[in-house]
């Protein structure tokens, strides 16, 4: 999967001689965290809802004056922005982008096409493309196989189940699960379960979870 399929398009956006009581303003109106800062189509850099907390102080301090509230308000959004923000490309792989926000501690990365910003990706984003490659969102079973590392392993349980006729709703596979077995989860729906899981185990594909919606089963 790639970023151009679960980012955000149409990002709202400001520019570096905006008021940050504007900006503020902005994202508490849009319930966003995050607001790229653009000049004449180039992109500036980034602001954040933290970054905006440092910057403004808060109304319930006694200490501030009402004039320096107001001055502080009048501040550029220029002057906080997190300038040469890491950008990713609508074509970059979706656990590249992940690993960049994990390994930086993003919440987003700003997508650009060339120069052009063309959308965001953020943690709400790659978490729901988690969900759909799990199929946690569709009705079926889920099962977990311990399968053998070798490839002729992963082909006998696609094998399993075309002849059982089943649909794939997600799939995962956890490659480091042991030294001599992989974990593959796959979400599934089958008008015969019960033939589907004597196949699978007849085959040599040892089940080590299923739930089939009303309880979890260990084999």
């Amino acid at each position: 999967m790639f970023v151009k399929l679960w980012m955000t398009s149409n990002v709202l956006t400001v520019n570096s001689s905006q008021p940050i009581v504007e900006v503020e303003q902005l994202m508490r109106d849009n319930r966003i965290r995050r607001v790229p800062v653009i000049d004449d189509g180039e992109l500036m850099g980034i602001i954040s809802r933290e970054d905006l907390f440092r910057a403004l102080p808060s109304i319930f301090d006694p200490s501030i004056s009402p004039e320096n509230l107001d001055r502080a308000g009048r501040i550029q959004a220029g002057s906080i922005m997190t300038r040469s923000p890491i950008t990713v490309e609508p074509s970059t792989p979706l656990e590249q982008a992940a690993l960049l926000m994990r390994t930086h501690k993003f919440g987003s990365l700003l997508v650009l096409q060339g120069s052009e910003l063309v959308g965001i990706i953020t943690e709400t984003n790659i978490f729901d493309a988690f969900l759909e490659v799990l199929g946690a969102k569709k009705q079926g079973a889920r099962i977990e196989l311990k399968i053998d590392r070798k490839p002729s392993a992963f082909y006998a349980m696609m094998q399993v189940l075309k002849k059982c006729e089943a649909t794939i709703l997600g799939i995962a596979i956890f490659s480091d699960f042991s030294e001599e077995h992989q974990l593959v989860t796959l979400k599934i729906q089958s008008d015969n379960m019960d033939r589907l899981i004597d196949s699978l185990w007849a085959a040599g594909l040892q089940i080590n979870r299923l739930h089939t919606g009303e309880k979890d089963s260990e084999e």
